[in-house]
């Protein structure tokens, strides 16, 4: 068995929904000392820990931020149980917090082998047993506990087979999540209404269409507003972690986020005045954000025709803070006009199904409002966000452009019109 444990240091990964890992990637670059790498549903970078700590404030298109902690090759389930006895634990997470395992199994690098591992769960159980005998060795054989539900320490294993071929060796690498909850969860949205699309995945669909504050920008089909809080927190270069930092400062929240209890943040003084700072220069962007929404002059519009989803846009924006910046009213979206407007972007997410009873109205609904398009929105651009491909055909009329997304597992398509 190989004996080499490598400790990873700067090594960070951030996922995202499939289809934004550019526009992630072009969140990360800016950031100081940065190197990274492309790929499906996310992006790895080496930086400083501190950079991962800013993404943390300031990327929309990210759902999570693992940082990378050991990775070591391995032959069998049981290599896993070795190697994680031979790791400091401590140094990670204390005795009395509890823990969880998540599995990842991927292809090769080169995509041309699969792991060979058939069970996750007996992965995970490797590593949570060399875990737990570890901190008994350290703790006079007491152990932590873990809990699959809201644990203090998340980790990730990764097993990936190597690139050569004859190789039945396979890496695994062990990641912290840095987040807990999804950083999608901004923390404005009502929970009782159901909302068939992420919060990053909105402001992704609103950066995609090339939205800068200046235009109009009308959701005909709002649902619960969410396209439209992300338009107006992109609008005012408003932190999208806006509402956390508040929390943090206000309540002095320091359990927030996952990293924020974990020894390998906590135990450097240096990374936590620099999360210090941060927290203090991005709440002066939210200040700044605000004010700059109080003197735009363009305008955020939202209508749906459905009673409970004006419901749902009123509490969402009220708890956003955005109220006061959004006309909001009750029309059909086949019928909606809007009368004192001769240009903008038109940005929506119409239903497609997900619903009992939706399917068979639902061709009727898309052709209408391609009609509506066509006949009442010269000047406009209209952005289509929907899972159910074919009922892009029931629009009427010439796509310029169609962007390949997936809304979780959801095959998708956000599709331009240009509106002459």
């Amino acid at each position: 068995m190989p004996k080499k444990i490598e400790k990873i240091k700067e090594e960070f990964f951030a996922s995202c929904p499939t289809g934004l890992e550019e526009m992630l990637a072009s969140e990360i670059k800016p950031l100081s000392h940065v190197s990274i790498e492309v790929t499906k549903g996310g992006v790895h970078f080496t930086a400083p820990a501190q950079t991962a700590l800013e993404l943390m404030l300031c990327s929309r298109m990210a759902s999570r931020i693992y940082k990378k902690a050991y990775s070591f090759e391995i032959k069998i389930e049981k290599d896993l149980y070795f190697f994680a006895k031979e790791i400091k634990w401590k140094g990670l997470f204390e005795l009395e917090q509890t823990f969880k395992i998540s599995v990842v199994q991927s292809k090769s690098r080169d995509g041309k082998k699969w792991s060979k591992f058939k069970n996750s769960m007996f992965l995970a159980q490797n590593l949570k047993d060399g875990i737990v005998d570890r901190f008994r060795l350290d703790c006079k054989g007491e152990r932590p506990s873990v809990d699959k539900d809201q644990a203090d320490m998340n980790l990730l294993l990764h097993v990936e087979p190597n690139v050569n071929q004859h190789s039945v060796k396979e890496t695994a690498t062990i990641l912290i999540d840095m987040c807990g909850a999804p950083l999608s969860q901004r923390g404005y949205r009502d929970t009782n209404f159901s909302a068939p699309l992420k919060e990053n995945l909105a402001a992704g669909l609103v950066m995609l269409s090339g939205y800068n504050g200046s235009q109009t920008l009308f959701d005909p089909m709002c649902g619960s507003a969410t396209i439209i809080i992300e338009s107006l927190l992109i609008k005012g270069n408003i932190p999208p972690s806006y509402i956390a930092i508040d929390d943090i400062l206000e309540n002095n929240d320091d359990h927030y986020w996952d990293f924020m209890k974990h020894n390998w943040f906590i135990k450097d003084k240096y990374l936590t005045d620099e999360w210090a700072k941060l927290l203090k220069t991005y709440h002066k962007k939210i200040d700044d954000g605000f004010e700059a929404l109080d003197k735009s002059e363009s305008k955020t519009i939202a209508s749906d025709s459905e009673s409970y989803a004006i419901n749902a846009s009123k509490f969402n924006l009220k708890a956003a803070g955005l109220f006061d910046y959004v006309k909001l009213f009750k029309e059909d979206a086949t019928k909606v006009t809007l009368a004192d407007e001769n240009s903008g972007l038109i940005i929506t997410n119409p239903p497609y199904g997900e619903r009992i009873g939706e399917e068979e109205r639902l061709p009727t609904l898309y052709y209408e409002f391609g009609e509506n398009l066509k006949n009442n929105f010269k000047g406009f651009k209209a952005y289509i966000f929907t899972g159910n491909l074919p009922l892009i055909k029931k629009i009427s009329l010439k796509t310029s452009k169609k962007i390949i997304l997936f809304n979780g597992a959801i095959d998708s398509r956000l599709v331009e019109y240009t509106l002459f």
